[in-house]
């Protein structure tokens, strides 16, 4: 049995208590063994009374890795080349052809980028919709990584501005995505799970909907895709539906506990009450949504509503950094703005992006908080930095949300497996990452420009 000891850090579990305080933590065969006062004890059992590896977390805070809600791998290629102001503008000028023109080598260049990114900023479990082709890529880029990921191929069987090689017939995106399932559901040990991906309403006809609803209900697979992001788009999908996407989803039966809806900033009471019904989930985007000019979601409605919520920060072309710390900020300062008297807390905000994230993909019981039996996927952030002094630990959560950046991860492990330790990774090279990006990212826009 392989055993690492986090000691003399300061843990922020993350549980449904919040529990907070100075402690150590123990990790064996991938999964979190013991916390705090129960740390000493089961050191004892172990041959030797002592650990395989040591970690000193003095002046550190010690709390579960980041869970990415919503992700677009497949864009972080796209850094800088999306920058207009609209959703539907920006999909159908810049994002779908520039998808249509990915290789299986831009998508591999692709995908690493943003994992390189993500693991060195504390993200231990991302949420990703794949494109409609090389999902597969993808997704053994997510196996030889270690990252802990849910990915779907994107499915696209129809729509406006969309190019012929992102378009199929809904049987063939159907069938693509279970051959994906197939082979990663589950894969990795469990550390990879697959998502049925239609993209939107906009992009998927009727029989696709009611074939992903069935597929998800026999074979317990998330529907994760786009609803209520923009007013442009909630006027297109009007005419093309005579509804809402969200009351579309529910007279259609689309809504489950396995539906994870990423925006929602349109949504209205009636809508949320369908969500929570339905046990439906719902991931808050707010760098994304800035910069599409998309509007500001009310997420303290979502969670007065009782809906399961996380935060991602949607893909590189539309944010343009795949940070959790920026999107907690953000996520914060946005609440203030939309309902000053009940904003939320930097607590509120920390556990989007840990246990109510892990819930919103279904894996509440398997990582999100710093808990015995759970999978050890932890970070520890350096809280000792000039500009985090000189109250970072009066109130870490504050801390956290309004100063730390990614700059201030020392480490990220996922099952118990070291992906990022003082500034070096140990599955990726990051000088090959990026040459791979930026010779690929040249190569796609050259193979778009010959279009």
């Amino acid at each position: 049995m392989t055993t690492t000891l986090i000691h003399s850090g300061t843990l922020l579990r993350m549980d449904a208590e919040l529990q907070a305080g100075p402690g150590d933590l123990l990790v064996a065969e991938g999964a979190i063994a013991a916390v705090g006062e129960a740390v000493p004890g089961a050191l004892a059992a172990l041959e030797g009374g002592r650990a395989d590896e040591t970690i000193d977390a003095a002046g550190s805070f010690v709390l579960p890795g980041f869970v990415h809600g919503h992700l677009h791998l497949c864009q972080t290629l796209f850094r800088g080349l999306a920058e207009q102001s609209d959703l539907l503008r920006w999909l159908r000028e810049s994002i779908w052809p520039l998808e249509a023109a990915h290789t299986d080598a831009s998508l591999a260049a692709s995908a690493r980028l943003g994992v390189c990114e993500l693991i060195a900023g504390g993200v231990t479990c991302i949420n990703d919709m794949g494109t409609v082709h090389g999902t597969e890529v993808t997704a053994g880029v997510l196996e030889d990584t270690g990252i802990r990921a849910v990915i779907g191929k994107a499915l696209m069987d129809q729509g406006q501005g969309v190019p012929p090689r992102l378009l199929e017939r809904s049987r063939d995106a159907l069938a693509g995505a279970i051959a994906l399932a197939d082979r990663y559901h589950g894969a990795a040990g469990g550390r990879l799970q697959v998502s049925l991906a239609p993209r939107f309403i906009l992009s998927c006809s009727e029989p696709l909907w009611r074939d992903v609803t069935d597929c998800s209900r026999e074979r317990g697979l998330l529907v994760h895709t786009h609803v209520a992001e923009s007013p442009t788009e909630g006027r297109e999908v009007e005419q093309a539906v005579q509804h809402t996407a969200a009351r579309y989803f529910a007279t259609h039966g689309v809504l489950s506990e396995r539906f994870v809806g990423a925006h929602g900033v349109w949504l209205e009471p009636d809508e949320l009450a369908a969500f929570r019904a339905a046990d439906a989930a719902l991931v808050h985007c707010p760098g994304s949504n800035l910069k599409l000019g998309s509007g500001f979601a009310h997420v303290r409605a979502w969670r007065d509503a009782g809906i399961r919520c996380g935060i991602g920060s949607d893909g590189a072309a539309c944010n343009n950094r795949l940070d959790t710390f920026g999107e907690m900020s953000l996520a914060a300062g946005i609440s203030r703005v939309v309902d000053p008297l009940r904003a939320l807390g930097a607590r509120e905000v920390i556990e989007l992006a840990t246990r109510r994230g892990a819930e919103a993909l279904g894996l509440g019981d398997r990582i999100g908080s710093l808990e015995p039996g759970k999978q050890a996927d932890v970070i520890v952030l350096d809280a000792r930095a000039p500009e985090l002094a000189p109250n970072a630990h009066v109130d870490p959560y504050t801390t956290l949300v309004h100063s730390m950046t990614p700059a201030h991860v020392r480490l990220t492990m996922v099952a118990g497996r070291i992906l990022y330790r003082d500034g070096a990774w140990t599955t990726l090279d990051p000088d090959r990452v990026g040459s791979d990006a930026r010779a690929e990212a040249r190569g796609l826009v050259a193979r778009l420009r010959a279009v």
